[in-house]
């Protein structure tokens, strides 16, 4: 099929208009695409099935018109010569032309009425006629259409001629409802015939205003291309392709023509009303191609194409259930076709897409024509074979285990175990780099994806500086990793803000090498210190281990904020072999932040050997002439000290109870400290009073008897064996040089002391 594309130089020679210009020409592409759409579906599509209907046609006959689209596939090798020699622009447009003036028998066919025999005949005519102008037509049309959308833009623009179709389509089929239903007789469908026939003949015209698709020179003609279609029916893996993408055509095929049936003779949904309804099967389609595309980008084939014909598997079986008494039954009519188009047709594009990744592109031509041609002929056959299944079963019972199966049961089962076979020859197909069902299924359990989704689309179409900014900071917030690819696109956004956004957001996202890579390429913007600090914290919170040696090549940098933020990373990592270090950072940093830094790391990392330097660092904190500074900072030692003694939970609690009513919480912790004396040491003439004092004035927010009280325990502590005994020691022994002592250390002391004391 893809002849322009068998040779680059070709089509250089051929056709050397520049992508800006080959973009002003898509108007034509979409108003060709918009009118032939609303031609389609106001002729060979549900009007024509009804149409047959109301002549008289069974659905044996029904299903024979209704297979030949997809039937005269098989000839679309005829269309190779014929783009040789005059070229993809010229066959596609005949070709669409064409096929609409053989539609004009339609308006002749209702004279023969009385004679069902002739009525098939005619429409079998036309329809044979129409489907190989078709086949030939969209055989020129794929080449062709690579040839004037640049690569670069081709999913957004195919995207985009969907979405600009669909309302039109929408509209066409809603004023063919009113009229169909508010008029009678054969006559009715006249005008919509010819309407559509005309808008037809004018999309065709409209596909002159496109350039590019010149016939080739006669000596890059291949007298050798017949042999080359056999090649790819000997790859074992497109044998599998081809049986994949055929089963799944079987269904849409069948679905096209049956499912209108289905609700039009088991319902009794009018004519009019189901023309309609069925034009949100193209609705779907239109809006599968889109998100199905995003998706492939990201994730490959293989995963999302199984998860939507699962999806069609559980409707079909479904779909025997819906009767003319089942609730809402309008909207939920509406729903099913809607569905199967987004299924069908997405599954369907995924194929294409699969198919365009895989076949060689020297072999590309051969590879495209046989996937067509199999396509046309096994969903041809098969829908063929499924009108005759239904006209039998109207007039014969099939039972299982006592029920009677109707034809349309067994028609929509058999669909099911088709498509079942057909997910399980796609999974066995080859896909580089492509995600399976489960990790692709695993994209939506993390964070909030319909978030995400929301903010691309909106990312996609925002210039403000400040939009797109609070748009990186939701994708973090979101926490999925769909955004992904729109972060990796705002790390080069020229904006600092934006970028600054996308680094803290992406260490929000499920961890992932892609992820990791570009965290640490951004440590790499040496003089945009804060751009490397996010990168150091989005590295430290998604625990990448294997980044642990570059973040602690920042151990020795010259900024001490990078050297602090790296300490805090290289804590939330882990990573035990840079313990060292971050003790000697400790005592001998020249920095009170990298010290403070490392000392909530040794926290975490929890990291007894390190206590003694703790609690000399908090005495140096706490006798500093600065009153303003000295408690806050201080707090981040007793925190750190807190982890390594495991009380951390109990502390910050206890802590941030006296925080918000001072004077309540602590009185009482050192009131329950004297009682546990008391009732544990087995000295019952214990006197509590000093303690009791203590407490009282501690309400009144006197603490200048704290730590006098608190010494007068250490006889009791010096006789326990517990494993924070020593340690508790130093804390009391510097606390007696610490003038003003401070709540936060006396919480401590009075929750490390009980378990000592106990034991």
């Amino acid at each position: 099929m893809n002849n322009i594309n068998s040779s680059n130089t070709q089509s250089i020679q051929d056709y050397t208009q520049s992508d800006y210009d080959k973009i002003k020409r898509t108007p034509f592409f979409y108003i060709s695409t918009m009118l032939s759409m609303v031609a389609l579906i106001s002729t060979v599509s549900s009007p024509l099935t009804l149409f047959s209907v109301e002549l008289g046609l069974e659905a044996d006959k029904i299903g024979i018109l209704g297979s030949l689209m997809a039937f005269f596939q098989v000839f679309g090798i005829l269309a190779i010569p014929l783009i040789s020699y005059f070229g993809c622009r010229i066959v596609a447009t005949a070709g669409l032309f064409i096929r609409y003036l053989f539609l004009s028998i339609f308006l002749v066919v209702p004279f023969y009425k009385d004679d069902t025999n002739t009525v098939f005949l005619l429409l079998f005519f036309t329809m044979s006629m129409f489907s190989l102008c078709r086949t030939i037509s969209e055989t020129a049309s794929v080449p062709w259409a690579q040839e004037f959308i640049p690569k670069s833009v081709r999913g957004k623009i195919m995207g985009r001629n969907g979405l600009v179709s669909t309302p039109f389509a929408i509209l066409a089929s809603y004023i063919i409802k009113i009229w169909l239903d508010s008029h009678t007789g054969l006559e009715r469908f006249y005008p919509v015939f010819i309407i559509a026939i005309i808008i037809g003949l004018i999309a065709a015209l409209f596909l002159l205003g496109i350039g590019g698709g010149k016939p080739r020179s006669k000596n890059s003609s291949d007298p050798n291309f017949l042999k080359k279609l056999l090649v790819p029916l000997k790859d074992k893996n497109f044998q599998l392709f081809l049986y994949s993408s055929g089963s799944q055509f079987i269904v849409i095929t069948i679905l096209a023509v049956f499912l209108t049936l289905f609700f039009k003779i088991r319902l009794g949904v009018p004519t009019g009303h189901l023309v309609f309804m069925s034009t949100l099967m193209l609705v779907g389609g239109s809006f599968s191609g889109i998100i199905v595309g995003f998706f492939v980008d990201r994730y490959g084939c293989r995963g999302i194409r199984i998860v939507l014909q699962t999806a069609q598997i559980f409707l079909l079986l479904l779909l025997p259930f819906v009767g003319p008494n089942t609730p809402g039954i309008d909207f939920l009519i509406g729903l099913i076709f809607f569905s199967f188009g987004f299924l069908m047709w997405g599954s369907a594009t995924i194929g294409a897409i699969f198919m365009l990744n895989y076949v060689p592109a020297a072999q590309k031509e051969s590879y495209m024509t046989i996937a067509y041609s199999m396509d046309g002929l096994i969903a041809g056959t098969t829908t063929v074979l499924a009108g005759y299944l239904v006209y039998w079963l109207d007039t014969n019972s099939i039972q299982i285990l006592g029920i009677a199966l109707g034809s349309y049961e067994v028609l929509f089962t058999l669909c099911a175990i088709i498509m079942a076979s057909s997910i399980i020859a796609f999974a066995f197909l080859q896909e580089e780099g492509g995600l399976g069902v489960r990790d692709f299924i695993s994209q939506f359990y993390e964070g909030n994806p319909l978030q995400a989704l929301w903010g691309i689309n909106r990312y996609s179409n925002q210039t403000s500086e400040e939009r797109r900014q609070d748009l990186a900071y939701r994708f973090g917030r979101a926490r999925s990793s769909i955004a992904k690819e729109e972060l990796f696109d705002a790390l080069r956004d020229p904006s600092f803000d934006v970028r600054y956004e996308a680094i803290l957001a992406l260490g929000h996202l499920p961890i992932s090498p892609s992820v990791v890579k570009a965290l640490e390429n951004m440590l790499k913007y040496e003089g945009f210190v804060e751009l490397q600090y996010a990168s150091l914290t989005s590295l430290g919170r998604l625990k990448s281990k294997n980044s642990s040696l570059i973040i602690m090549d920042f151990l020795s940098h010259k900024n001490p904020l990078l050297r602090a933020r790296a300490i805090r990373s290289l804590a939330d990592l882990k990573y035990d072999n840079s313990l060292d270090q971050i003790r000697s950072a400790v005592d001998n940093d020249n920095e009170i932040s990298c010290r403070l830094a490392a000392a909530s790391a040794l926290g975490k990392f929890k990291d007894r050997a390190s206590l003694n330097s703790l609690v000399n660092f908090y005495y140096d904190l706490a006798n500093e002439k600065n009153p303003a500074s000295e408690e806050p900072r201080s707090k981040v030692i007793l925190l750190a000290i807190s982890k390594i003694l495991k009380c951390e939970e109990l502390f910050s609690q206890e802590w941030r109870k006296e925080e918000k009513f001072i004077g309540f919480r602590l009185p009482n912790l050192i009131d329950e400290l004297a009682k546990t004396i008391q009732k544990l040491s087995g000295e019952k003439k214990y006197d509590r009073s000093l303690l009791e004092k203590v407490a009282n004035e501690l309400a009144n927010n006197n603490t200048s008897l704290s730590f006098e009280a608190l010494k007068s325990l250490k006889p009791y502590l010096e006789k326990s064996s517990h494993e924070n005994t020593q340690v508790t020691l130093n804390i009391l022994n510097i606390a007696e040089k610490i003038n003003s002592p401070h709540r936060a250390l006396l919480i401590l002391l009075c929750i490390i002391m009980k378990p000592i004391l106990v034991k």
